[in-house]
């Protein structure tokens, strides 16, 4: 009898213990209106975001009192709609809803469609001056935060043409209640690539009175990371205070992941920057910045604006050894395979969307192989017009100075450039340009302009002016003083008795003019112990050839021709580069055949 007693109250216990699991388990629909209600009564009267009534909401109580929303929205204090997600799932104080309250502890929020502009201040408060007087009326338990799961995030910015999707959003957001810290973790893809963000501010409240909020963010990606520590403070026009740091294995792959056309006259593909970091809505500012490029470092300050709608960057940098052709390429060939000028259009163009005005000091700069000491000058791109100058260098024991200017005009390249050498050994500048004609200390001083799509082309239209002087020095590879003294006895063989050796000169003046692509000699002396020389004629850039005529005498010790003193005078003629070297009558007043009056470029 007792053992039909006892089974019969465990079966009644099992059928209650069912029924309220039933009961517990089911999902018992709810007035969306009073939800939406409850759930915005449980933040502040000033909280940041704000629900607005679903299109349907089931209860559950077991296995922990919640919520299951169709179609859920939050918006922002003014209204403007931040997240709209189909499914979301909310867990519910217990001791609020033994109350009768509807208070969330969590909510999670499947799939959802979150907007985030940047012209709109983020998660604006409607009245921060109520909450901070502390007539919120909050209630104890309030949303500590959403989790995301497969959302999806637009960002857009009409002030700065942006809108853009990431996917796949997954994560966590805290901190919406009024005084709580707004903290952020979440990852995703973009473009195909995952990033992870995370993110922390003190305190939104004092950003919106325009006091300063530590604000510390990092980004981690294969195409980029950045991350900055620092405040925020805000007002009518928020700025950014910050240490910042930014890598980019490749800036070719970033622009590209940014649907942007990759720098067109950088090669370097590399780049990190740590700096302390000033923005405002318009202007940023890059203070005590390390630069790293191409395997190179640059030490300075940058900033980049807006001036009259257009991006203006301007800064200067300093570095102990700078190499030029890593950091923009090499040289473009000026002579194609055939050894003629090359017929290849300029692969180079000055960009026309942003203006530059760039200082750089360099210790050593490596200029394609030809070192500079003390280097010091200035890079300025205005309006698509490139001017480099170079204000001061040491350069083969002297010093130089120089400006180039590079500009399109239609489809052609437009170049100027002027310069001087002074005091230098052009002796080992010779060298270094692989041509050891001559030696000796001295300056040249150029000026020179042309036009053209092509080497060819600016090697045709090329003027200007070249002067050359020298001092204490030597021509190699023709001995006019043993020819001099040979052609006395007998007639001159060229190759036993003028390319033997060298001519030592105690001075040497060469003038020339361009036009046209033609180099005429406006003034070429030579003078030396016994020896004096002029050179005549001019240089065909465009053909390549020579056509000059060298006209030497024995002279006396002041310097004066005497009667008995021998003449000789010879052209040099046909490309450059295998010339003709022939010996003429020094009674011959003729003058080469392509000799020509200069013409004004």
């Amino acid at each position: 009898m007792k053992m039909r007693r006892a089974a019969a109250w465990a079966g009644v216990v099992v059928v209650v213990a069912a029924a309220m699991a039933a009961v517990g388990f089911a999902p018992w629909p709810l007035t969306t209106k009073q939800v939406a209600e409850n759930l915005n009564g449980a933040f502040d009267a000033s909280a940041r975001v704000r629900w607005r009534a679903p299109d349907a909401v089931t209860f559950r109580a077991l296995p922990w009192p919640s919520l299951r929303i169709v179609d859920a929205r939050l918006d922002d204090a003014l209204g403007a709609n931040l997240i709209l997600a189909p499914e979301a799932r909310l867990d519910l104080s217990i001791g609020e809803l033994m109350r009768g309250r509807l208070t969330p502890t969590r909510a999670v929020l499947i799939t959802p469609i979150m907007t985030l502009d940047l012209d709109r201040p983020p998660l604006a408060l409607r009245d921060p001056v109520t909450a901070d007087a502390g007539k919120s009326g909050a209630l104890p338990q309030q949303l500590a935060g959403i989790s995301l799961r497969n959302g999806v995030l637009r960002v857009l910015s009409k002030s700065r043409g942006l809108d853009t999707i990431i996917e796949n959003v997954q994560g966590r957001i805290d901190g919406f209640a009024s005084g709580d810290r707004i903290r952020l973790n979440v990852s995703a893809i973009w473009r195909d690539a995952p990033i992870a963000i995370s993110a922390s501010l003190d305190s939104l409240e004092r950003v919106e009175r325009g006091e300063p909020s530590a604000l510390e963010a990092a980004l981690v990606s294969p195409i980029a990371n950045l991350s900055f520590s620092g405040a925020l403070p805000g007002g009518g026009a928020p700025n950014l205070e910050a240490e910042v740091s930014a890598s980019v294995p490749s800036i070719k792959a970033l622009a590209r992941f940014v649907g942007r056309d990759p720098p067109s006259f950088l090669a370097a593909d590399d780049l990190a920057v740590a700096a302390k970091l000033e923005a405002t809505g318009n202007e940023a500012t890059l203070a005590d910045a390390t630069v790293t490029i191409a395997g190179q470092t640059l030490q300075g300050a940058l900033r980049a604006a807006e001036v009259d709608g257009r991006p203006a960057v301007s800064g200067s940098f300093d570095a102990d050894r700078l190499a030029i052709a890593p950091l923009i390429g090499p040289a473009p060939p000026l002579i194609d395979r055939g050894s003629g000028w090359s017929a290849r259009p300029f692969a180079i163009a000055p960009p026309r969307d942003f203006d530059l005005d760039l200082r750089l000091s360099a210790g050593h700069l490596d200029v394609y192989g030809r070192e500079l000491a003390s280097a010091a000058g200035s890079v300025i791109l205005k309006d698509g017009v490139l001017t480099a100058n170079l204000v001061d260098a040491a350069a083969y024991g002297g010093r130089l100075q120089g400006e180039g200017r590079v500009a399109c005009e239609g489809e052609d390249l437009n170049v100027r450039a002027r310069g001087q050498l002074a005091a230098a050994d052009f002796g080992a500048a010779f060298v270094d340009f692989g041509w050891p004609a001559a030696t000796g200390q001295g300056t040249i001083e150029f000026a020179l302009e042309t036009t053209g799509r092509s080497p060819v082309a600016a090697a045709a239209g090329l003027g200007g002016s070249v002067s050359l002087k020298l001092e204490q020095g030597a021509v190699s590879g023709i001995n006019l003083e043993e020819a001099l003294r040979r052609s006395q006895r007998r007639p001159i063989d060229v190759a036993r008795d003028m390319r033997i050796g060298g001519t030592a000169f105690d001075t040497l003046h060469l003038d020339v003019a361009l036009g046209r692509g033609i180099v005429h000699v406006v003034n070429g002396a030579l003078e030396a112990q016994g020896v004096g020389a002029n050179l005549q004629g001019q240089i065909d850039l465009p053909a390549q050839a020579w056509d000059l005529r060298v006209n030497a005498m024995q002279v006396g010790a002041a310097g004066q021709e005497s009667p008995e003193a021998a003449h000789l005078s010879f052209d040099i003629e046909g490309p450059w580069s295998a010339p003709t070297i022939r010996v003429t009558d020094d009674r011959d007043e003729g003058q080469p055949a392509l000799d020509k009056a200069p013409q004004t470029p």
